[in-house]
């Protein structure tokens, strides 16, 4: 180990200006303060690189492979002075970039401010011996989140063949009536649902024992990731009347109207006011179901269409549920929902199992780069 300023560790430089309107089709990635904003054809940094937020969002660590185009947003490591990439990528996640805020209301991180801090910091050797065991966890989050992108992409799909493309099982049997087969029947949604808005109060960090799910948290992703949804304070009596239950669906009404997300933890929480809760009032619906109509191109466009707003988007559940939906014979809305349902528990199990490599290897990292566990 060696004492060295963060100034002889690494050299930081602010990224480069570049709005949404000027962005040219192509596969460099334009990245931000928190994530990747999107996809350029000109790159400004050469890979791998690794990026945090310079202002809005601080202490968010990320790390490029490729040639990348870091935005002004970010601040992105110039020069890596003979340190390993990845070594430096899990020192500053260890280091909590955040509280050197030198900002006022827009929060900001100060090169000016990193320089002088002293760091405690491996030679290389034992740089690249820490990076190849902790890239082991990182390489098996990978893997399962390619894994649970194929889980979607299956149920998708299964979904768009049954009851878009009216490729169900045994369909060369069937006469189609008015456009849809014989024996099947076109609804409103609002005559098979209920609807409820959710519970209203601020989302807290620290644990109270009740999550509370928000539309942030289902907005772009078929699933719920648990460990990243915040917490409230509630009563007793609130929490009976918003509670949420395994396979209750959620819809967004503002921001981003139409949105859905399908509970399928047995978990204690609630749901946020931005959300309607729908429940199925009806034997022949099914919860996956009614999770993958909504989903669907068909109704994501409708929900498009008819929401209001000039600068904001919003519906409320009348709009969110004054839709056509076909349904289809029990027995093939069971079959679905058993092979949906088969799909769904895997990824949730691939779910699991990241959570907990995250969390072992997130209490490895500063460990090894103490020094606490010899390598």
């Amino acid at each position: 180990m060696k004492t060295i300023l963060f100034k002889d560790f690494i050299k930081l430089q602010r990224g480069f200006d570049l709005p949404k309107s000027q962005f040219i089709s192509g596969i460099i990635p334009v990245v931000g303060s928190t994530s990747i904003l999107g996809y350029h054809n000109e790159a400004k940094a050469k890979g791998p690189g690794v990026v945090t937020g310079r202002s809005g969002t601080l202490g968010v660590i990320q790390y490029i492979d490729a040639d990348y185009w870091p935005h002004n947003t970010s601040l992105w490591v110039k020069d890596f002075m003979g340190n390993n990439p990845k070594f430096v990528y899990y020192m500053l996640r260890c280091m909590d970039l955040s509280k050197y805020n030198s900002g006022g209301a827009v929060p900001t991180l100060n090169r000016n401010v990193l320089d002088n801090i002293e760091l405690r910091i491996p030679i290389i050797d034992i740089q690249n011996k820490i990076v190849n065991i902790i890239s082991k966890y990182d390489d098996l989050i990978e893997n399962n989140l390619k894994r649970i992108k194929l889980l979607e992409e299956t149920a998708e799909l299964l979904y768009k063949e049954w009851f878009v493309n009216f490729r169900f099982p045994e369909y060369e049997k069937c006469e189609f009536v008015d456009g849809i087969p014989e024996g099947w029947e076109k609804c409103r949604l609002i005559d098979i649902v209920t609807t409820q808005y959710g519970f209203t109060e601020s989302s807290l960090e620290e644990d109270t024992g009740v999550k509370y799910l928000r539309g942030t948290d289902i907005n772009k992703s078929s699933y719920i990731n648990w460990a990243t949804v915040p917490w409230c304070n509630i009563n007793e009596e609130e929490i009976n009347k918003y509670r949420l239950n395994k396979y209750d669906i959620v819809v967004i009404r503002m921001a981003d109207p139409g949105k859905v997300g399908i509970i399928e933890s047995d978990i204690k929480a609630v749901f946020a006011s931005y959300l309607i809760r729908l429940n199925i009032k009806c034997d022949f619906l099914k919860p996956y179901y009614l999770f993958y109509f909504l989903n669907s191109n068909y109704y994501q466009q409708f929900i498009s269409q008819a929401s209001t707003g000039a600068t904001r988007k919003s519906a409320n559940a009348k709009l969110i549920t004054d839709v056509d939906i076909i349904i289809a014979p029990k027995e093939i809305i069971e079959q679905f929902e058993l092979r949906v349902t088969n799909l769904r528990e895997m990824l949730n199990n691939l779910l699991q199992q990241n959570q907990s490599l995250k969390q072992a290897r997130d209490i490895l990292i500063p460990k090894l780069i103490k020094g606490e566990i010899e390598v």
